[in-house]
């Protein structure tokens, strides 16, 4: 997992490419001006899907990992926290599905968090849990991007 401000994006200079490609997409105005909804770049390989919500209680929702894809969280506007736990010993709640590349598990009390602002971004990679969309102190409106990178 990364964690950073999107203006600091020249340090991870030595990223694999498409991760590098993933996080310049998030300094196009066309990409941050853009309305809900799932934008291909480089058809299933690199593509982004644009979300707008109210956040929810830390306390709710599942752990998810995914298996094909790396996720590239950016926050546009608004605040959110992101809850992450490694994925050793955790309980399955819903099992694989390979159609949304995506798994479910319990939270455990353990379950670190990562508070995102506007302008900030997280990676994670495949096989790291993490459960976004949570509220910092309160429900909050978030403009969040998420580009998905594909890892195989």
């Amino acid at each position: 997992m990364i964690v950073d401000q999107l203006s600091r994006i020249e340090k991870y200079n030595r990223l694999e490419e498409r991760i590098m490609a993933g996080l310049a997409l998030l300094n196009e105005d066309y990409v941050r001006t853009a309305v809900e909804g799932r934008y291909e770049v480089e058809g299933e390989d690199l593509f982004f899907i644009v979300q707008e919500y109210q956040t929810q209680p830390f306390e709710a929702g599942l752990l998810e990992i995914h298996q094909l894809y790396l996720d590239i969280q950016y926050v546009v506007s608004g605040r959110e926290c992101i809850g992450y736990h490694p994925l050793e010993g955790l309980i399955q709640e819903q099992p694989y599905d390979s159609q949304k590349d995506i798994a479910f598990y319990r939270k455990p009390a353990a379950t670190s968090r990562v508070a995102l602002e506007a302008g900030m971004f997280a990676i994670f990679w495949p096989h790291e849990p993490h459960l976004p969309c949570r509220s910092i102190d309160g429900p909050e409106k978030v403009k969040k991007i998420v580009v998905k990178v594909r890892m195989e």
